[in-house]
């Protein structure tokens, strides 16, 4: 999220509660995933697979305003037998299961016009948790590199939100997400930046400043990834893609920025080493 302003003659009460609700829900979910990332590859698989049918579910009711048709089965089914594949040191696999479903999704949508993005859902949504779910099974570095993504991303998301209540200022795409402004966006760039230095010096054995020009760019990546969001809920006309988490809303709402960086950091480690994702993304010589 690039920063949001609180809205003109909105009483501050309600605004403080709101942030409230959106604290408690971030927080939250924060340890949760923290202690499922930590306690194993199957505890985080399955989180991510569970996730993966909620923003299904999202999808199907943001695009064809439906939320249990024959394509939400389809889209969930597909991103949840990729990422047990990916689980599964079958990572291989779930390329063609995400394609097939993307397809068979398309032919079972009968709402007109929707096809397209039906299929696009099930790709846009499916492949970050694979890739999630592929840096998490590095057995030397898929701790690390997990926590790497979620501080980068979290920490702009943050720094972006309290940024532009503070600083405000020119909106950031006026058109697309009114409540964005570029204090926000610078925000949401310096905080993870600093963050990525210093995980860099914790952790050891990598140059910490190619890490932190790495956290710069997933943070700008998680950005992109907001806007997206934003820009696909203006064209279907919709506030929230949910109600999943009070303050945040769908549960597509909050990982908007994740899924942004994920598939950058994906990229990063099939340029790199895709043997060894974790070590791909988080170890410069």
């Amino acid at each position: 999220m690039t920063g949001r302003n609180r809205r003109s003659g909105e009483p501050a009460s309600k605004s403080d509660g709101e942030l409230a609700q959106r604290t408690g829900s971030a927080l939250s979910l924060a340890a949760l995933a923290g202690l499922l990332t930590y306690s194993g590859v199957w505890p985080f698989t399955l989180m991510i697979a569970a996730g993966s049918a909620i923003l299904a579910w999202e999808w199907g009711r943001l695009v064809r305003s439906a939320r249990m048709d024959a394509a939400f089965y389809v889209h969930a089914a597909a991103a949840i037998a990729a990422c047990i594949s990916a689980g599964a040191d079958a990572a291989w696999l779930a390329i063609p299961v995400l394609g097939a479903g993307a397809l068979l999704a398309a032919i079972m949508t009968k709402v007109p016009g929707a096809r397209a993005w039906s299929a696009l859902g099930v790709l846009y949504l499916g492949l970050p948790g694979v890739l999630l779910v592929f840096f998490r099974s590095d057995a030397a570095f898929g701790i690390a590199a997990i926590f790497f993504l979620f501080l980068v991303v979290w920490s702009a998301d943050t720094a972006a939100y309290f940024t532009g209540r503070a600083v405000g200022g020119p909106k950031l795409a006026p058109k697309i997400s009114p409540g964005k402004t570029w204090s926000g966006l610078a925000g949401g760039l310096t905080v993870p930046t600093l963050l990525a230095y210093g995980f860099a010096v914790w952790l050891g054995d990598t140059r910490a400043l190619a890490l932190a020009l790495l956290g710069a760019g997933l943070a700008f990546a998680s950005q992109i990834g907001d806007l997206a969001e934003s820009a696909i809920k203006r064209k279907f006309q919709v506030k929230d893609t949910g109600q999943l988490l009070p303050g945040h809303g769908g549960l597509f709402d909050r990982v908007d920025g994740l899924i942004g960086a994920v598939l950058v950091a994906g990229g990063i480690a099939a340029a790199r080493n895709l043997s060894d994702p974790g070590e791909a993304l988080l170890m410069w010589p």
